[in-house]
């Protein structure tokens, strides 16, 4: 049943071009970076104001990111270059352009703590140091580079190639700490909020659950025993999104919600039972996109059908937002909780307020409805 009160409210609707690929929000205060499939990139600062960084072109930027201190901002796409621009003033500064090739450039990330900008380049990763405008690494993998990402402590970089996820420990970049062999290839990597664990989604319609907090204390052999990591199969389709609830609570079970065909599928780990699992299945078509509220239970959907459903606690259906006629793309949290934005397939971006009471009426924890 829905709840007769909304939890957000819609607070900002404009549009790009065409297609947005990307909206991501900055650590630190209120800006919102956006990125569309005709080459758009615009920047919203204080208030919604807007700069436009790039105009309409006619290759696509696939990717944004913002430095964990909020002054950088890199994007970058199909003409395999990225663009850095400097964000400590109120007028952002393009200060560099990197080519490292031709290759299209669909994942990159900063560390959460130092200026170094990891990004996939055909088989290559590379990382830079923004601050200091020089390479930092060259990581040379066996196949081509499907997805990588920093351990929320910055002590570790995941990268997947073909049925192989290598970690590095960032002390030491000369080879890589471990490597996690999986039955298919890899093609989505996330880390758990804490760090305790890395989810790899495969190109088989199965999930890897590799709980980091017990292999990070093998030292003596970088190949992961087999026995440590899940492997969790049955999905109905591919896995296209996921993402781990972030609730601060050290003793709680994680969490992990994957966008898969038109449902999203929920897997959470009790203990001595294993990985459980349930389904929701209220979209009309593919869902597309998947985001945990930080700090709460609160789960945002988003699909193809122009719905994004808000599930209490990640069970019950709270709130239906619309605004995009043929379907959303994108989405993501403010780090606060405080605005929720998304991205249409009609150039479309929405940002949602949460109401004054919601957080009181929010329950932060799925086993309080199962």
């Amino acid at each position: 049943m829905l709840s007769l009160k909304p939890l957000v409210e819609l607070q900002v609707h404009r549009s790009l071009s065409e297609y947005i690929t990307a909206l991501v929000w900055s650590p630190v205060g209120n800006r919102l970076a956006i990125a569309s499939g005709a080459g758009e990139v615009a920047l919203w600062q204080e208030d919604f104001q807007e700069t436009i960084l790039q105009t309409a072109s006619s290759t696509s930027i696939d990717a944004l990111g913002f430095s964990g201190d909020g002054q950088w901002l890199a994007a970058a796409g199909q003409t395999g270059e990225i663009m850095l621009w400097r964000l400590s003033s109120d007028s952002p500064e393009l200060v560099e352009t990197l080519t490292w090739g031709s290759a299209w450039i669909d994942r990159l990330q900063w560390h959460p703590h130092q200026p170094w900008l990891a990004c996939n380049c055909g088989k290559v990763v590379h990382i830079w140091d923004a601050d200091q405008g020089e390479a930092l690494a060259t990581l040379e993998l066996p196949a081509a580079v499907q997805d990588l990402g920093w351990s929320p402590d910055g002590t570790h970089l995941a990268v997947s190639a073909q049925q192989q996820v290598y970690i590095w420990d960032t002390a030491r970049w000369s080879s890589p700490q471990y490597a996690w062999e999986l039955m298919a290839v890899s093609l989505a990597l996330k880390w758990s909020p804490e760090g305790a664990y890395l989810a790899s989604g495969n190109q088989d319609n199965s999930v890897g659950v590799l709980p980091w907090n017990k292999v990070s204390a093998l030292k003596q052999s970088p190949d992961i025993p087999a026995d440590l990591p899940a492997l969790l199969g049955g999905f109905p389709g591919k896995i296209r999104q996921f993402a781990w609830a972030d609730i601060p609570d050290a003793e709680r079970s994680p969490i992990l919600a994957t966008a898969t065909r038109d449902l999203v599928a929920m897997l959470m780990l009790i203990p001595g039972e294993g990985w459980q699992s349930w389904m929701l299945d209220l979209h009309g078509d593919t869902v597309l996109d998947v985001a945990f509220q930080p700090q709460t239970g609160l789960l945002a959907s988003l699909s193809e059908d122009g719905w994004i459903l808000l599930w209490q606690a990640a069970v019950e259906p709270a709130q239906v937002l619309e605004g995009a006629k043929e379907g959303f793309s994108c989405l993501t949290w403010h780090p606060t909780g405080d605005y929720l934005a998304a991205g249409g397939q009609q150039g479309e971006i929405l940002v949602w307020t949460l109401c004054p009471d919601a957080r009181q009426r929010l329950c932060s924890r799925p086993e309080a409805l199962l």
